[in-house]
């Protein structure tokens, strides 16, 4: 969304959250509406001046960020404003994902994602924190890291890798596609050779 001139991702943004505008105040982190920072178990922050945030203590100045994108955090983290980024770093929908920054690059066999995917368990479902009404659709992580072996946790997995593995499948479909469409014409053009023999 474009805010006062600038690219602004309303589900983590604390000075535009889900709303241009819209700023949530001390002690709150945007997570598509204000929210109270969640303070992981066992997390203690000494002094009024520094603030829970998942597993860490943001100091002043700090923001409290959702996670989105980057490597798989089960809570928010602090984060300390630049001129550059002002804000929550946007995350995915703006996945980091620049050749430059990665190493180890190898193929994949999308059929093969294809056929995890076919068979990994897919559910509707709600977080014990959301309303009941609140539902969600996709894997539970445990299935997702047992299909595919991506990330570093049985407990999230990274928005990115569902996207390759989304993306894998629909290459593996149109090969699949495209295949039959080939097989359908070779028939067509058998079955004219053979009317055209009978007249």
């Amino acid at each position: 969304m474009c805010c006062q001139g600038a690219c602004v991702n309303l589900g983590n943004d604390p000075t535009n959250c889900g709303q241009c505008g819209h700023t949530c105040g001390p002690g709150t982190y945007c997570n598509g509406s204000c929210q109270p920072a969640p303070c992981a178990s066992g997390t203690t922050c000494a002094g009024r001046s520094n603030t829970c945030c998942g597993t860490e203590c943001c100091t002043p100045g700090q923001l409290c960020c959702e996670s989105s994108g980057g490597p798989a955090q089960l809570y928010p983290h602090c984060y300390t404003p630049v001129a550059s980024q002002p804000t929550c770093p946007p995350g995915c929908p703006l996945c980091i994902s620049d050749r430059n920054l990665k190493r180890d690059i190898e193929p994949v066999d999308e059929q093969q994602v294809l056929e995890s995917v076919a068979h990994m368990p897919i559910a509707t479902w709600s977080y014990k924190s959301d309303d009941p009404s609140v539902r969600h659709l996709g894997p539970m992580a445990q299935d997702f890291k047992a299909a595919f072996g991506l990330g570093d946790t049985d407990k999230a997995y990274h928005s990115i890798d569902a996207h390759g593995v989304a993306l894998a499948a629909i290459q593996a479909l149109y090969e699949r596609l495209e295949k039959q469409n080939a097989r359908l014409e070779r028939l067509e053009r058998e079955n004219e050779r053979l009317r055209t023999q009978c007249k």
